[in-house]
C-alpha cells in the first residue's frame, strides 16, 4: 500500500511539472507572438519594448512627482490670493479713510446747502479831507464775517472762490486784501456750507458784523443755496517749521 501511494505521489508530481512546462511555453510562446505583433504594427523592434516598458514607468513616475507640485502651489496661490484679498480690504480702508481726511483738510470740492454773503465798498462819496479808508473794506472786515461763520457751524468756507483752509491767511498789501496768498477784489463773495438758518441767524444779530457794516453804509447782501459748490484749495501746502510730533510707544 505504500508503495501504491509513493507512485501516486510521482504521477501527480510528473503531471505538475508536466503542466508547468506547457504553460511555460505557451506564456513564451505568447510575449514572441506580441514583441511580433508590436514590431509589425508599430515597428518598434521587439528588444526595445523592455527599455519603453521601463521609460514609460519612469515618465508615470515624474508626472505624479509634477502633480504632487502643482497642488502644493494651487494651495500656495489660494493662500496668496486670501492674502491679497485682505490687503485689498485694508487698502480699500485706507483709501476710505485718505479721502476723509482729504475733505476735512479743504483738498477736495465740498457740496451742501449753505449761505452766500456779498460785501461791497461803500458807494457813498468822500467829503473833502475825509480818509478814503472810511470807505473800503478792510480785511479785518473779511476776517471777522469768516470768524461769525465758523462760530455758527460753517463746515467749509471760500471767499472769492479761494479755499480757506488751517494755513490759509486773510491780509492786505496796502489797500490789496489777499486770501492764501492771492489778491482778491470786491464785491467779496464769501460762501459757506452749512445749516442756512442757523448760519443766516447768527449773521444777522444785531451786534453782528454785518449789522456793523451796514450801520456805516457798506451794502451787505445775504442769500440762502440749496446746493453750494465749495472748490478744493489750490494753494502750497508747504511747511517751513511744522514737523509730525513723533510720540513714542508706551
Amino acid at each position: 500500500m505504500g508503495t501504491l501511494h509513493r507512485e501516486r505521489t510521482r504521477s501527480i508530481q510528473l503531471g505538475l511539472l508536466t503542466f508547468g512546462a506547457l504553460l511555460l511555453g505557451f506564456l513564451l510562446a505568447l510575449q514572441l507572438r506580441t514583441g511580433r505583433v508590436i514590431e509589425s504594427q508599430l515597428k518598434i523592434p521587439s528588444h526595445q519594448v523592455e527599455s519603453l516598458g521601463y521609460l514609460l514607468a519612469q515618465r508615470e513616475q515624474t508626472r505624479t512627482v509634477l502633480e504632487k507640485q502643482v497642488a502644493e502651489l494651487r494651495a500656495e496661490l489660494a493662500l496668496y490670493e486670501e492674502a491679497a484679498g485682505a490687503h485689498k480690504a485694508t487698502l480699500a480702508e485706507m483709501a476710505k479713510e485718505l479721502a476723509r481726511l482729504k475733505r476735512l483738510s479743504g483738498l477736495t470740492p465740498l457740496q451742501g446747502p449753505g449761505v452766500v454773503v456779498e460785501l461791497r465798498d461803500s458807494p457813498r462819496p468822500l467829503k473833502p479831507g475825509e480818509d478814503p479808508n472810511l470807505v473800503i473794506l478792510h480785511y479785518t472786515d473779511i476776517q471777522s464775517v469768516v470768524n461769525e461763520l465758523w462760530a455758527a457751524g460753517a463746515e467749509a468756507i471760500a471767499i472769492n472762490g479761494e479755499r480757506l483752509m488751517t494755513i490759509s491767511g486773510i491780509n492786505c498789501v496796502g489797500t490789496t486784501i489777499l486770501v492764501n496768498k492771492k489778491r482778491i477784489a470786491p464785491p467779496y463773495r464769501i460762501a459757506a456750507l452749512g445749516n442756512p438758518e442757523q448760519l443766516t441767524k447768527y449773521l444777522l444779530r444785531p451786534d453782528g458784523q454785518l449789522g456793523v457794516l451796514t450801520s456805516f453804509g457798506f451794502p451787505v447782501r445775504i442769500r440762502t443755496e440749496a446746493s453750494l459748490t465749495i472748490p478744493a484749495y489750490s494753494g502750497s501746502l508747504h511747511l517751513t517749521y511744522v514737523r509730525p510730533d513723533r510720540l513714542e510707544a508706551p
